[in-house]
């Protein structure tokens, strides 16, 4: 029975155990650096959401130095929802060990579905194996620290997967995962949605072409439906951006501008540092498409020139246009679209768009196994995995373990305070300025003669209680921010951002007063939350009920 599974399940086999290549460091003790330490700060404050029932979580306490800020109103929470569930049972640090570990694997796992699904199951295998260990994918967890990043490459090739298995079959279980897999990755990452909603639409409307437009209207409901689902968080993060600071976001190393590579950083250059992103610099993190996937992309456009049988032309013209236009979006060749398409500027980066390149080349790694047979195909498939392999396991490991660290240390102390400061500027409200300094513990008189006194300062409220010899103005150490409301003695009342960090303040009359702060959805973020729960109330009746629309 033991080997009957094995036989059956060998290739899913195979690439789970090579992906302990790729995650080994994640099981070493204590933590490791990397660019974006705030993965377990983040985890924090989403349980601190949890236990002030603030869902969907959008304003977290404790960053913004100590003034909160509106985080996950902007920035993909879907890995971080996740992390603060299992850190109930394994503890902050292992939570965010194991938000670099699913994504690595998983999406090895992804690929190989999705390459079985187009090639079989040797080329998928190939493919699998070449996502596994592109060195991108080893940047993004163990050089820049980027969960939600890594999280959106690891839900793409399912994306890719479902709505091919869904135009292919119609059968509604497609349909559900196709819609489940599409909303995941709109709220997983801003930029990845950014760049691969585009490409995601015109790769359904090639499969609806080739399958004669069979399918059209479930494939444009299941996308209709994805958006909808993620409402809750889409519709906030694009409609309330002018709310926030976002000139901050295209900043001086982050305008796109100063980040276009060199061909040779792209193709030949294999040197690896784990320094901040200087495109023009040898003191710069790595750029590089990966040994050997550009090379199968080579190879597989001669295998289509001159070989006799040429295998589905229309699929490997779509993904090599889909990896030139990758590597073309990364070099300042391209600089008239960046320039032209305005809202491109937010992907800061142009290297980022090395996602699409490692994807196409994946598959076309995939691609060029598939067009030979017997023990040839075997042979390229063993050498190419195994290049792979020896090339760039390397490179997925953190450049330094802090062996000793634990939560209390790492959540505590002067190492809470950087953290509370880290990624300040990202979504300051637009009434602030950047504090210098940490936010005092408890509101301040500006005004007047009062005493402040049992300050709870949560996700979604805060409270506090006066004695005024007069009326008097006073400040709380909290960002103003749409949706903040304050009362007095139960009295919805006038508050004001007008001091020097756009805090908010309040006047309180004289005597003992009670002053709440409370964190209320906009209109916007009320019809985002409504369009979700619509949206999951019309998947299940169309699941449980719509025949029709897949006989």
């Amino acid at each position: 029975m033991k080997i009957k599974f094995f036989l059956n399940n060998h290739f899913w086999i195979l690439i789970f155990a090579l992906s302990a290549l790729v995650v080994w460091p994640l099981f070493m003790p204590g933590y490791f650096s990397h660019h974006d330490n705030l993965q377990a700060m983040r985890i924090f404050e989403m349980r601190k959401c949890f236990a002030d029932f603030q869902i969907p979580c959008r304003w977290v306490p404790d960053m913004g130095y100590g003034n909160g800020y509106p985080l996950f109103n902007f920035y993909g929470p879907l890995s971080y929802y996740l992390g603060a569930v299992v850190s109930f049972i394994l503890g902050y640090i292992w939570s965010a060990k194991l938000l670099f570990f699913l994504p690595l694997v998983v999406g090895g796992l992804g690929m190989y579905l999705l390459g079985r699904e187009l090639f079989g199951k040797i080329p998928g295998a190939v493919s699998a194996i070449l996502y596994l260990f592109a060195p991108y994918r080893a940047l993004d967890s163990y050089v820049r620290g980027a969960v939600g990043e890594s999280f959106a490459l690891a839900i793409i090739p399912f994306v890719y997967y479902l709505y091919l298995r869904l135009i292919k079959t119609k059968e509604k279980k497609y349909f559900a995962l196709a819609i489940v897999s599409m909303s995941l990755l709109l709220v997983s990452h801003n930029i990845m949605t950014l760049i691969f909603t585009p490409l995601i639409i015109i790769w359904v409307f090639f499969l609806l072409y080739r399958d004669k437009w069979n399918g059209l209207k479930i494939a444009i409901l299941s996308l209709g439906l994805a958006v909808g689902l993620s409402a809750f968080f889409i519709l906030p993060a694009f409609l309330e951006k002018s709310l926030v600071q976002t000139e901050a976001l295209t900043r001086n190393e982050l305008d796109f501008r100063a980040q276009f590579v060199k061909v040779s950083q792209l193709f030949i250059d294999r040197s690896w540092n784990y320094s901040g992103s200087q495109p023009q610099s040898a003191n710069t993190i790595s750029y590089q498409i990966g040994w050997p996937h550009w090379w199968l992309v080579v190879l597989s456009l001669v295998a289509v020139i001159f070989c006799k049988k040429r295998k589905d032309i229309a699929l490997f013209t779509f993904y090599f246009l889909l990896f030139t236009f990758g590597v073309y979006m990364t070099h300042n060749k391209s600089s008239f679209i960046w320039e032209y398409i305005k809202i491109l500027a937010y992907i800061q980066f142009p290297w980022r768009f090395l996602s699409v390149v490692i994807l196409s080349s994946s598959l076309l790694g995939g691609y060029f196994i598939f067009i030979f047979k017997g023990k040839v195909r075997y042979l390229f498939a063993i050498t190419f995995s195994l290049l792979a392999i020896l090339l760039n396991w390397q490179y997925f490991k953190p450049e330094h373990f802090y062996f000793n660290l634990t939560d209390k240390e790492l959540l505590s102390g002067q190492n809470f305070i950087d953290q509370q400061k880290g990624a300040l500027l990202d979504y300051l409200p637009k009434t602030a300025l950047e504090p210098r300094e940490l936010a005092p513990d408890a509101p301040y008189v500006v005004s007047g003669k009062a005493e402040i006194f049992d300050f709870i300062n949560k996700s979604n409220r805060w409270t506090f209680k006066t004695d005024a010899v007069s009326e008097s103005k006073v400040e709380i150490p909290v960002f103003d921010f749409p949706g903040w409301t304050v009362f007095v003695n139960g009295k919805e009342v006038v508050h004001t951002n007008d001091n020097v960090l756009g805090r908010i303040g309040v006047t309180i009359p004289g005597g003992k007063s009670n002053v709440e702060g409370k964190f209320k959805n906009t209109p916007i973020r009320i019809l985002g939350n409504t369009l979700t729960g619509l949206s999951f109330v019309l998947l299940v009746l169309i699941y449980a009920k719509g025949k029709k629309l897949f006989s």
